[in-house]
């Protein structure tokens, strides 16, 4: 059964733990036989399993990339970068480009994100967001 994306109401949910949203930087590293360049956006949100990011173009499902994830600053704690391979689940035409949703691939480095992520959860549905991340380039959607 799916659910609602509170963001545009989109029935798309095959991840069955809490969605946060999140405005936050990540960059997408396909493997060198998609001849798709690196490519950095920002996240629609996440789960303890899987995410959304927005992106140019149809993105055909099971791609297996790679996401390197900056988590927000936030005071005492270290700035990180968390490597995370990820399958494609879907690609959704969203404002003018795509929605991928992604499933986290279990890794040492997943597991550090879920460490990581109880500290910045600030509600039920949303999560600490990265100032550097409202500066970021926005896609023209």
């Amino acid at each position: 059964m799916a659910t609602s994306d509170s963001w545009d109401k989109t029935p798309s949910s095959q991840r069955k733990l809490t969605r946060y949203l999140a405005r936050w930087k990540v960059m997408l590293v396909f493997d060198n036989d998609t001849n798709n360049p690196t490519y950095q956006t920002l996240i629609h949100d996440l789960s303890l399993t899987g995410i959304s990011v927005q992106y140019h173009s149809d993105v055909k499902a099971h791609t297996v990339l790679t996401l390197l994830l900056t988590l927000p600053p936030m005071e005492g704690v270290a700035r990180k970068v968390i490597k995370l391979r990820s399958e494609v689940t879907s690609s959704i035409p969203f404002r003018g480009g795509f929605r991928l949703g992604m499933r986290f691939i279990q890794e040492a480095e997943l597991d550090l994100l879920r460490q990581h992520l109880k500290m910045y959860v600030v509600s039920d549905d949303s999560l600490y967001p990265d100032p550097e991340a409202e500066e970021f380039p926005k896609l023209n959607l």
